[in-house]
């Protein structure tokens, strides 16, 4: 009797469990981590999207950190490295998300704009620059700035004494005259306002110097003769001191025209009216331009 043949079990496959939290996508269920997860695990910023949006995403990036076990050092990251690995490696060498600055108060003549800083601290970020790096980058940038703030001031000031010699030279035994002029016309024509106000007449209104600075000093010898021509013009004399008081020329010269001594004086009182009538005209028209005996 030929033996019997018997049918194989059926072999049910298991039903698909209704628990699974992984969706036919690959994605995850609200609630895998406590399901799939040691409790000490679950707060992983490993398993958080975008690092790990899906199983393939966490199985890619757990075999690429499989590779570097046993591998000392930072492992560099490129084109092909996942946000999370970039995360890390950012974190391990040193990258902050923003970085610490204090600006310079060394500096006079040059500002940073803010938004220049932060524009360039984007750059840096992106560039994955280190606090470190950042603090040599800004270290020289201050460093040339403040160079050419010394450089300037010193041309500035070289220049200064350049023009401030000639013009002592020009105006010779004049120069002391000449600087009452301006004085007085200056006074005279701006009553009322402050000393930095009679200042930026002479300069742009953001810069401090004056008439001294750098980019109008060439112009001070034609301010002074502009002022004196003013002075003389107006009759803005420099008094001379003496017996007569701080009086105008010209006053001074009339009281003494007007005085007995000089006009039915005689002797020595009537040659020193004359004498100081005569000093006197010459002074006048010495300042107003004028041939000195001319009257």
């Amino acid at each position: 009797m030929p033996d019997e043949l018997t049918t194989p079990p059926v072999v049910t496959p298991p039903a698909t469990s209704d628990q699974s939290f992984i969706n036919p996508d690959g994605t995850y269920k609200d609630g895998w981590k406590d399901a799939l997860l040691p409790e000490e695990l679950r707060n992983e910023h490993f398993y958080d999207s975008p690092f790990n949006t899906d199983v393939k995403e966490l199985l890619k990036t757990a075999g690429n950190q499989a590779k570097m076990l046993g591998k000392k050092g930072v492992i560099p990251i490129t084109d092909k490295s996942s946000p999370f690995e970039i995360q890390e490696w950012r974190r391990a060498t040193g990258v902050p998300d923003k970085y610490l600055y204090e600006k310079p108060t060394d500096l006079e003549m040059y500002d940073i704009p803010d938004t220049f800083i932060n524009e360039i601290f984007d750059e840096f970020n992106k560039l994955n620059m280190t606090q470190g790096q950042v603090d040599s980058v800004m270290k020289r940038v201050h460093g040339l700035l403040k160079s050419m703030e010394v450089e300037y001031t010193k041309a500035e000031e070289d220049e200064r004494k350049k023009v401030n010699q000639q013009i002592l030279m020009d105006e010779n035994t004049d120069y002391e005259t000449n600087s009452h002029y301006i004085d007085t016309v200056v006074r005279r024509f701006t009553e009322g306002w402050t000393e930095e106000d009679i200042v930026k007449l002479f300069a742009p209104a953001d810069y401090g110097d004056g008439i001294n600075s750098k980019d109008h000093i060439e112009l001070k010898p034609l301010f002074r003769k502009f002022l004196v021509n003013v002075g003389k013009a107006t009759g803005e004399g420099r008094a001379v001191m003496g017996e007569t008081g701080g009086k105008p020329l010209e006053d001074q010269l009339h009281e003494i025209e007007k005085s007995p001594e000089y006009l039915t004086g005689y002797g020595k009182l009537h040659q020193e009216a004359i004498n100081k009538a005569l000093k006197l005209q010459q002074q006048i028209n010495k300042q107003q331009g004028r041939p000195e005996y001319i009257k």
